[in-house]
């Protein structure tokens, strides 16, 4: 999920947002945080016994997450 917040003049928290859809592999470690902290990683998980067949890599995600917020207003 993901809110905007805008703090000036007065702190305004936006409606939440879902930014992925599930299900995704739940090991403890969930979500992995790249190392300049501009991106994460998360496991969807397979129908399959076998585990995952593809990794899906999003890069420059936070303008992609700009692309569809506008799309959706």
């Amino acid at each position: 999920m993901a809110v905007s917040i805008d703090t000036k003049p007065v702190l305004k928290v936006g409606q939440a947002r879902e930014l992925f859809q599930g299900p995704f592999f739940k090991s403890g470690h969930d979500i992995a945080i790249t190392p300049d902290g501009k991106g994460f990683i998360l496991i969807r998980e397979s129908d399959s016994q076998t585990g995952p067949r593809e990794m899906e890599v999003v890069v420059n995600w936070p303008e992609e997450l700009k692309q569809r917020v506008r799309a959706r207003e």
